[in-house]
């Protein structure tokens, strides 16, 4: 029978019995005795205790004790004291080693090369002298000046490179990484060997700076161009260093807030699973069982890549090592979630993959008006749920699901003289007669009484059952002459067709206006009670018109404004005089030759302001515009006044006794006038005025560059400013 005992080799905490302990203990002394003369000594224990600690561990496996062939094997692999400084090679000793237990000859334990960074023989980070080494390269020199080559090559992308590689390779730190970075077998004598020349060659740094020093006197010129390249290269080291040290806080930075982010993710997948708990048997087409395992395969599907990447990152900043049976472990468990999860996917999809409807016809019997009033029904009285998303989506308690938002009133025109109601309810299944049954069970009743049409804002789906994409849509058809009118409970919900509106609704959708009565005319529904075009509350919100024509004797004000809006002002007989026609952008306002003897105003407000025509004998002001561009044009004796801000130019055409006053600032200005046509521009200052005049017609501007005057009767055109003027495009 054997003590137990628990020590401590080199890092790695072991579980040892007596006598693989004294066997151990006898040799880590005679490893001592050996080098007791060595300046290394405690060193190279130090890394024989590590190399030993990471042997014995790698032997056990899943055992947890240590036992005596464990540690002879391990002696045998780093030798034996006995054998250190003969005259073999290193490799051909490690060979010859015989177990003692088994009297079988050890292989040599070769780790194989592995990347680090030689900060022994560093000039910046270490990076090219641990390639060399990894390489076989002798000289480091050369993997220096291909790095050099390559940043200039590449237009300095090897800069971040060795910065990344710098990040990422581990420095050499003991005389094991320096072993196997040369891939050099590591035992107790390469061990020895290399740590006695690292102290032989930190001797000979210190005597070759000593003796430059002496000679200092004797080579100023020399020792001047070493300072100043020692110099050099400190400062670019120092540069790279900290930019390295910054590229690592960041990183570091990075990981930290991924950690954080995947660590918020984990706790709300919890909580969101556990509040999801009383409606998930709604949804779910499985079991309650099946249900928590397909949201478990979820879970980890997505929650195991972002534990790898953590370990990852931590890993590279912390240096921090997971043993390879976990990785192992995490990404099997991820496979069987992924396969598990495809399968659950594949059986839920067979549940939805036959559809069917049910529908039923409202009985409208008790409805003996020609207005049909729909208001909106709530399902239950119940307020106390325990999930409601906003605008009431769907709601959840302890007896049933109510859905909101897949409630759908399609508006239609009718085809007989009376309203008629359809219900149909949609919904799928795993066979025609259980998407048949699903839709059956869906409680929802629209019902009718006096001249009311109740329809409920919601289905409802009892415990037990489940929701298998029910969809719920009434129809409602209204004949012509009739009218239908929506409330604020169940207008959003309710719609029709464009084609189905008449082109004089001015786009006063159902869905856009509760309250409202709409009347299903032979061109379509119609908004019986909206403010029509002229009335104090017309607001054309849904689109602005930015060009207008102006045909009669009536007078207009175009203003800025926040929404298109326009105003009649006049007597009833004059209003029906002003015919409305809307084209794309374009408005026109016309009496048809119809004299309104100046007794009818029309005010428009409009967000934008693109052209104006007029034609007549009436008025027009244009006020507030700051636009790119516009064009004012008019024929006959109108009058108008603009007060305009136009950023790039203005164009003007005027034709007959019509009169144009331009009054606010711009850049260009071109004007065609003919057939005694006048412009006052005087107080609207440009930089370059082009103005085309004939017919007896008159202009006056301001320019203060250019001005082009072409005119077929002198001084017709007065130009103001002090500008350059030319009467020909030749001059």
């Amino acid at each position: 029978m054997n003590k137990i005992l628990n020590i401590n080799l080199g890092g790695y905490a072991l579980t040892i019995d007596d006598d693989a302990y004294v066997y151990l203990q006898a040799y880590l002394e005679s490893i001592r005795q050996r080098f007791s003369e060595s300046e290394g000594r405690d060193e190279i224990v130090s890394d024989i205790e590590t190399r030993l600690g990471e042997l014995i561990t790698e032997a056990l496996g899943n055992r947890s004790i240590v036992m005596l062939p464990d540690v002879e094997e391990a002696t045998n692999i780093m030798g034996k004291p006995e054998e250190f400084g003969s005259e073999e090679p290193a490799a051909e000793s490690s060979q010859t080693n015989q177990s003692k237990s088994g009297g079988k000859k050890v292989p040599p334990v070769r780790t194989g090369k592995r990347l680090f960074r030689d900060e022994e023989d560093a000039v910046v980070g270490g990076v090219c002298s641990g390639l060399s080494a990894y390489f076989g390269i002798q000289d480091p020199v050369w993997m220096r000046l291909s790095f050099v080559l390559l940043v200039f090559i590449s237009f300095g992308f090897w800069v971040p490179a060795y910065l990344l590689m710098w990040i990422l390779m581990r420095p050499a730190k003991s005389a094991a990484d320096r072993l196997a970075m040369r891939g050099e077998p590591v035992n107790v004598d390469n061990i020895a060997r290399e740590i006695e020349e690292g102290f032989e060659r930190l001797g000979n740094k210190v005597n070759e700076f000593s003796s430059k020093s002496g000679a200092k006197t004797s080579a100023n010129a020399q020792n001047a161009v070493k300072t100043g390249v020692t110099a050099i290269g400190q400062m670019f080291g120092f540069v790279i260093r900290f930019i390295a040290k910054f590229a690592m806080l960041i990183a570091l930075l990075i990981a930290i807030a991924l950690f954080l982010g995947f660590g918020g993710a984990w706790i709300a997948s919890i909580w969101a699973l556990i509040t999801a708990a009383p409606f998930v048997a709604f949804f779910s087409p499985f079991s309650s069982g099946t249900t928590w395992l397909g949201f478990g395969n979820v879970f980890f599907l997505l929650a195991i890549p972002a534990i790898a990447l953590v370990l990852f990152f931590a890993r590279i900043l912390f240096k921090t090592r997971v043993p390879g049976w976990v990785h192992g472990m995490m990404w099997f468990f991820w496979t069987l979630n992924f396969i598990s999860a495809i399968v659950l996917t594949s059986f839920a999809a067979r549940e939805y993959r036959q559809g069917s409807i049910v529908t039923k016809t409202i009985d409208l019997s008790s409805i003996n008006s020609d207005t049909l009033f729909v208001e909106g029904s709530k399902v239950s009285g119940n307020t106390s749920y325990y999930w409601e998303f906003e605008d009431d989506v769907f709601r959840i308690n302890n007896m049933n699901l109510e859905m909101e938002g897949l409630v759908d009133i399609d508006v239609r025109r009718g085809d007989t003289d009376q309203f008629e109601v359809v219900q149909v309810v949609k919904a799928r299944g795993g066979s025609r007669e259980e998407a048949m049954e699903n839709a059956d069970q869906t409680i929802y009743s629209v019902t009718a009484t006096g001249n009311k049409l109740l329809v409920p804002t919601a289905f409802t789906i009892e415990k037990g059952k489940k929701w298998k994409a029910q969809t719920v849509k009434v129809i409602i058809s209204v004949p012509q002459g009739k009218f239908i009118k929506f409330d604020e409970s169940i207008y959003r919900r309710a719609g029709a067709d464009r084609d189905d509106y008449s082109d004089d609704n001015d786009r006063n959708y159902i869905s856009r206006s509760p309250n409202k009565v709409f009347q299903m005319t032979r061109d379509g529904f119609l908004c019986a009670d909206c403010p029509k075009i002229g009335d104090k509350d017309y607001s054309y919100m849904h689109q602005s018109f930015q060009n207008f024509i102006l045909e009669g004797d009536f007078e207009t004000e175009i203003q800025k404004g926040d929404d298109f809006k326009v105003r009649i002002i006049g007597t009833p007989s004059d209003k029906k005089k002003l015919e409305t026609i809307k084209t794309g952008d374009k408005i026109t306002f016309t009496t048809n030759g119809k004299s309104a003897d100046g007794n009818l105003r029309l005010i428009i407000e409009s967000p934008s302001f693109n052209s104006v025509h007029c034609e007549g004998n009436g008025s027009l002001t244009i006020r507030g515009f700051v636009e790119d561009g516009a064009l004012i044009s008019a024929r006959g004796a109108t009058r108008i006044k603009a007060y305009v801000d136009i950023l790039d130019q203005l164009d003007v055409t005027l034709s007959g006794a019509c009169k144009l006053e331009v009054n606010g600032e711009g850049r260009n200005l071109y004007a065609n006038l003919t057939e005694g046509a006048s412009l006052e521009a005087s107080n609207y200052p440009v930089d370059k005025a082009e103005i085309s005049s004939s017919d007896g017609s008159t202009a006056r501007v301001y320019a203060k560059e250019h001005a082009l005057v072409l005119s077929d009767t002198p001084g017709s055109v007065k130009v103001d400013g002090g500008a350059e003027v030319k009467t020909s495009r030749e001059q």
